[in-house]
């Protein structure tokens, strides 16, 4: 049983060190080679690229060096998956950790913001549907407000 548990414990291990990759239209790509590409500035705070796009969603690596401000987005569903470091995701009031490997869905209208904790920037695949064409983020006081609550 205890060797078991150990082959376990090691192919787990093998998992975690095999890098990220991307796979677009435009080829496969490593986590580093696309951080490489659309590399964060020591200036920038956030730093969001598109990657590819469908008719129905549209895929940008975004990467944080500091956080967020609470916002929403009125047109866009959200699915995130944290690909290195780590933050705090706070979703319509509630709090969760978020490290590599994780997945948020963020759907259209919710207040959120992330804020990374890590010491290292955080990049994450974040596919927005409809593809987003525009920008789409409205701070939360504004849109919270009597003349444009939702």
């Amino acid at each position: 049983m205890r060797w078991l548990i150990l082959l376990a414990a090691l192919a787990m291990v093998g998992c975690a060190v095999r890098p990220v990759r991307v796979v677009t239209r435009d080829g496969t790509r490593t986590l580093d080679e696309l951080v490489s590409r659309h590399p964060l500035d020591a200036t920038t705070n956030i730093r969001a690229d598109e990657l590819d796009r469908t008719a129905g969603a549209s895929i940008h690596l975004v990467q944080v060096r500091g956080g967020e401000t609470p916002h929403r987005h009125r047109q866009h569903d959200l699915a995130i998956t944290v690909l290195r470091g780590e933050g705090v995701l706070t979703l319509d009031g509630a709090t969760r950790r978020l490290e590599a490997g994780d997945v948020a869905v963020i759907p259209r209208g919710a207040a959120h913001h992330f804020v990374r904790t890590g010491k290292a920037p955080a990049a994450a695949l974040v596919v927005f549907a409809p593809p987003l064409d525009a920008p789409d983020t409205v701070p939360v006081a504004d849109v919270d407000s009597p003349a444009t609550a939702r």
